[in-house]
């Protein structure tokens, strides 16, 4: 239950991935050998695998693996749209730049041709394979909670984690018939066994407003002693949406919890080896383009390429972190130290792009090959903002017990924020990855991270 999310994510949108591969490569291979009978098997299916490849890349960055997207029919179809012409441009591109195969326009038709229908027939097999019961939690909620409202709007924001949500069961009066966040109030709390029997409950969450009224421990014991899963609220909350839940948060729950235990030696140690080999590989390669934009931010505006800034790492110990400048230069030098807003007219031109492809970051690899940083971990914040927004945010300055981060599963899941708001949810998914952080966690966020700098979907 720890990895719900990756497990969801590697089940189905890898599924997706391969289905995607295998269709476009089998039309290639038929389209290669219709149109040139003469290639070795061998390079039938190195062209297949080039152009599977080039596909599902294509797909990626149309966005047609998110899914939300692989739940619903209109994006879902359109992404593969989108992707499918891409491809096309691909190849067409390939073509024009030097294939002296006057078939190569030939087999680029017959591969798209022959493998759209079979990929969009796959994401109609996928959509109704996963309202199949089997393949979906039927889902209890026991009580009217914020929790359990908060439970329920996650549900409903997030189609395909295999979460179907019957309803809720409360001990208010007032709440029967009504609908709580698109679901129904099916009873009350006593009549847990008959709800479960008659709708085929396989999970109960219990997120009561309070367990000293009335609680049906029997009734759920004898539910969990004939195979129904008993959850609490506070961890399926957490597996489904990927953050701690904050309100009423107790230091009670951060002790006696399981997870939180980075201090580990070897952990740590594993974990400062891999940061150090990556950064420091990824600085050689990244090196000319750290270079191009550098000269970018010169030549549009006045000032240096690079700036250093004061901010809080480990244990709340200050160091200066490197960027990229994406603002004009001096731009605090009237305003003091402010937070950046969506449309801030300090923002220079190439600073949007910068900003908007993540590549502003760029330069924090020498702060992660120095270990005042790590590659993943929570965001670091400036030493002027952290007394204000941990007198609004409880807890806000755990963060600083890891090592910052180039990027994290705050910053992949909500992106830049301005207000107490947005750090309010930042806490929540950075306390998640304090809990559950983990070498493959890491490289989830990697690779989300890396697709956030290809398609410039940052903020």
């Amino acid at each position: 239950m720890r990895y719900y999310l990756l497990n969801v994510f590697f089940g189905r949108v890898v599924a997706a991935v391969l289905t995607d591969f295998a269709c476009v490569s089998l039309a290639a291979a038929a389209s290669v050998c219709w149109n040139l009978p003469g290639l070795a098997p061998g390079e039938v299916l190195g062209i297949a695998a080039l152009a599977g490849g080039v596909a599902v890349g294509c797909f990626l960055y149309a966005g047609a693996y998110g899914l939300r997207v692989l739940g619903d029919a209109r994006r879902s179809t359109r992404s593969v749209l989108v992707g499918g012409l891409l491809a096309l441009g691909v190849g067409l591109t390939e073509r024009a730049l030097g294939s002296p195969e006057p078939h190569t326009l030939a087999v680029l038709a017959g591969s798209g041709a022959g493998s759209l229908p079979f990929v969009l027939l796959a994401r109609l097999a996928f959509r109704r394979l996963a309202r199949l019961p089997r393949f979906n939690q039927r889902v209890l909620l026991i009580g009217t909670s914020d929790l359990a409202v908060a439970i329920a709007e996650s549900v409903r924001s997030s189609p395909n984690l295999g979460v179907e949500l019957v309803g809720f069961l409360s001990d208010d009066f007032l709440d029967e018939g009504r609908s709580i966040a698109g679901f129904p109030v099916l009873g009350k709390i006593h009549e847990v066994e008959k709800v479960i029997d008659s709708l085929r409950v396989g999970v109960v969450v219990v997120a009561s407003k309070d367990r000293r009224d009335y609680f049906p421990a029997e009734e759920l014991l004898h539910a969990k002693l004939q195979g129904c899963r008993v959850e609490s609220g506070i961890s399926f909350y957490e597996r489904i949406s990927g953050r701690i839940y904050l309100r009423d948060l107790r230091s009670s729950y951060l002790i006696f919890s399981t997870g939180f235990d980075y201090r580990r030696p070897l952990s740590a140690l594993a974990k400062r080896a891999f940061d150090a080999a990556l950064s420091g590989a990824a600085l050689l390669v990244a090196g000319p383009l750290i270079a191009l934009c550098a000269l970018a931010v010169v030549l549009d505006s006045r000032g240096p390429a690079f700036f250093r800034q004061l901010r809080v790492g480990q244990d709340g110990k200050p160091f200066r972190v490197w960027k990229l400048r994406s603002m004009v230069d001096r731009a605090e030098a009237i305003t003091g130290p402010t937070l950046a807003s969506e449309d801030d007219p300090r923002i220079t031109r190439v600073g949007r792009v910068l900003r908007k492809t993540r590549l502003d970051e760029l330069p924090q690899l020498w702060n992660v090959l120095r270990g005042e940083m790590s590659l993943v971990g929570p965001r670091p914040e400036r030493p002027e903002f952290i007394d204000e927004l941990s007198a609004e945010l409880p807890y806000f300055r755990l963060r600083s017990t890891l090592k910052p981060g180039v990027t994290g599963w705050a910053q992949v899941r909500y992106g830049y924020v301005n207000d107490v708001r947005g750090f309010e949810e930042k806490l929540a998914l950075d306390l998640y990855y304090m809990k559950y952080r983990s070498l493959v966690m890491d490289l989830l966020i990697l690779l989300k991270t890396a697709k956030t700098v290809l398609l410039a979907h940052g903020t």
